[in-house]
């Protein structure tokens, strides 16, 4: 199972239970977060522009907590979880390193998502953002990534960026996808994005209709490693899942 941008406490609380409901509906053998599930304004280089913003919430009640919470249930049935941090996780990285001396490693190793959420998890895996290519093998020729463009053609983009594997990314927020064959070996490259779990009117865009769409995606892997990819819109807090099971959160 394939989940992208959260942006809790930004989520959307009827989309996210949809999930929920799929994950113990499918009991998936990993799932793999694509990143931004924590939204971090806290620690943001963009000015607040209202009061609302101002007084969102408080980081470690409501976002490290309830996330940490989240990441105990999608790991209930004992499967793989993978998280690759999103540049929103990135901002405590880099305010922290902002601080100089001793006292931001030290700040890091205290709020630091990837320590707080992988405490004490077995069968657990951090992607750093900062990271060579920052991506995680699904499968050898297929990668996970948080996104290396946010264009509005970034499928086409992620796809001529990968070259020879395929790709399922988050970052954008849209639901999109690209295909294409190689005509000398008659392989099939994709590259898609799942969409998004968070609130499809943020306040920041309160005045600025976005083109956003919830989803997950579901990667089925057989044994000789072929692997055929579903992407499930969630409406509404609601879906139906490839086996034609209808779900609401």
């Amino acid at each position: 199972m394939v989940l992208p941008d959260l942006h809790i406490p930004h989520h959307d609380r009827a989309a996210l239970a949809c999930v929920e409901r799929a994950y113990t509906l499918l009991k998936p053998d990993e799932v793999v977060i694509l990143g931004d599930w924590l939204d971090c304004e806290a620690f943001s280089a963009h000015p607040k522009t209202s009061l609302a913003e101002l007084q969102a919430h408080k980081f470690i009640d409501d976002e490290l907590r309830p996330c940490r919470e989240l990441l105990d249930r999608l790991q209930k049935h004992g499967n793989a979880l993978t998280y690759i941090e999103g540049n929103h996780e990135a901002r405590i990285e880099r305010f922290a390193v902002s601080l100089g001396g001793s006292l931001g490693p030290d700040l890091y190793a205290l709020i630091s998502p990837r320590a707080i959420f992988g405490e004490g998890r077995k069968r657990w895996t951090w992607v750093p953002y900062k990271s060579e290519l920052a991506h995680y093998e699904i499968t050898p020729d297929l990668w996970a990534l948080h996104g290396w463009s946010h264009a509005k053609s970034a499928a086409r983009i992620h796809q001529d960026r990968a070259v020879s594997v395929s790709v399922v990314y988050g970052h954008t927020h849209r639901q999109q996808s690209e295909a294409r064959r190689d005509p000398a070996t008659g392989r099939v490259l994709k590259s898609w994005s799942p969409g998004c779990l968070c609130k499809l009117q943020p306040l920041y865009a309160q005045n600025m209709p976005t083109s956003w769409v919830q989803g997950l995606s579901i990667v089925y892997i057989g044994k000789s490693g072929r692997w055929t990819d579903y992407t499930v819109t969630i409406q509404s807090g609601a879906c139906v899942l490839p086996d034609g099971r209808q779900v609401k959160g």
